[in-house]
């Protein structure tokens, strides 16, 4: 097996692959975090783990901008089925998830940053408050955050669901040139 670096026409190197699989394990890792922390009680367990939850959002920003950057400065490989309009779908998804990416992280912020000021990323710096307090915009950023979690989940949702077709029905490599290994 031969060590690839870069994107090639045909696959996805290192980098690329790194960046979709840790930001794809911390996303979900913070959606499950979201999902239980409306079980705790007020308190400062339920005060840590939102803590953690919005140091983990953050993080997924600072890995966002080096994999965009990464994005325009690399090739893509080419797609592998002949259907234009699928083709084409896909292409405007994967740059449909970045937006809610980044809406879902934003509204998360604001609604944070209007709620109670700035916070702590991990303990190692603070995140500085987009917004002055402003209890109208918490909760309109609240619902907004709330309402893009759930299309970003359904958008994960339509992305492995199409991976695994492609995988099972077309029996092609998308799956495998983005997965670690011989992708033939």
């Amino acid at each position: 097996m031969k060590f690839k670096f870069l994107n090639s026409a045909d696959s996805y190197g290192f980098v690329t692959k790194h960046l979709h699989w840790i930001m794809a394990v911390i996303i979900i890792f913070n959606f499950i975090l979201a999902l239980i922390l409306d079980d705790f009680p007020r308190g400062p367990m339920r005060s840590f783990l939102f803590g953690i939850h919005k140091s983990t959002g953050i993080l997924v920003v600072i890995l966002l901008i080096p994999r965009l950057l990464w994005r325009l400065i690399n090739t893509t490989p080419n797609p592998l089925g002949d259907i234009k309009t699928l083709n084409k779908i896909s292409k405007y998804i994967h740059y449909f998830f970045y937006f809610i990416l980044l809406v879902v992280i934003f509204s998360g912020w604001i609604y944070s940053s209007a709620r109670s000021g700035p916070f702590e990323v991990f303990g190692l710096f603070t995140a500085p408050a987009l917004i002055e307090n402003n209890p109208v915009v918490a909760n309109i950023a609240k619902e907004i955050h709330g309402i893009s979690v759930y299309i970003f989940i359904t958008v994960l949702g339509i992305h492995v669901a199409a991976s695994l077709v492609h995988h099972y029905i077309f029996k092609d490599k998308t799956l495998k040139r983005m997965w670690y290994g011989d992708s033939k």
